[in-house]
């Protein structure tokens, strides 16, 4: 059986690739000044992962994963330390793409089907940065006093709040991002369909010289009636 390709437009294309662009610079900027600024990098972080829901928004997810890849790779060349990005490349980046595909098809994924998915992804994202990167993304001298437990606990109930006005962020976005394309499309429209009229100001495939000529024909035609007419009129006379 032969799959039906989706043929997108030329103009599509380009927003598909400008939009991964746009989001792949805004999300390494992020994470770059997350690393830099130690004091918010997981205000940064989430600014990197809101960056990766702009061309999901508008359901381009090859052009938002390709920008979560670039911006994750480049991350790790310019952050000195590569467990200081990992927050983002384990957790923000991934999460922000699986939260914004759950809301493009809410109507065939179950709110709590969402819900557990994201708990146990949270889950493990913590495990990992726990256990494996040592980089929690909290104070060494808070990490010493308290078991792995509390950060497992009061970290989902954290992410999850966070995750739902990640969502609020999300649908204002599709909103904005939907308007601006639009606009674009029928500027694009309107420029074209002008650019036609000047190529072709006869659309009916006439050449420019076709008018004159004709108004001439009818007015010879009309002459030669009236002559006619009053030779006949003078000879029955």
């Amino acid at each position: 059986m032969k799959r039906n390709r989706i043929k997108i437009s030329r103009q599509e294309a380009v927003y598909r690739v400008a939009l991964a662009g746009i989001s792949a610079a805004v999300a390494l900027l992020m994470v770059w000044l997350g690393v830099v600024v130690r004091f918010s990098t997981i205000a940064f972080f989430i600014a990197a992962s809101v960056a990766l829901m702009v061309p999901l928004s508008q359901k381009y997810y090859l052009s938002s994963v390709l920008a979560y890849v670039v911006s994750a790779g480049l991350s790790f060349a310019v952050a000195g330390d590569v467990f200081s990005v990992m927050g983002y490349v384990v957790y923000f980046g991934p999460m922000a793409i699986i939260s914004g595909i759950m809301l493009n098809h809410s109507d065939k994924i179950i709110r709590w089907v969402q819900l557990i998915v994201k708990i146990v992804y949270i889950n493990g994202a913590l495990a990992l940065l726990y256990f494996v990167c040592h980089n929690i993304v909290l104070d060494s001298s808070i990490v010493d006093k308290v078991q792995y437990w509390m950060i497992a606990l009061f970290g989902t109930i954290i992410l999850v709040a966070l995750d739902y006005a990640l969502q609020f962020i999300y649908k204002r976005i599709a909103i904005l991002v939907g308007k601006a394309l639009r606009k674009n499309e029928r500027r694009t429209k309107r420029r074209g369909d002008e650019n036609d009229e000047d190529d072709d100001s006869h659309p009916d495939g006439n050449t420019p010289f076709d008018e004159f000529s004709d108004s001439n024909d009818c007015d010879f035609d009309k002459e030669n009636d009236r002559k006619n007419d009053d030779d006949n009129s003078d000879s029955e006379k």
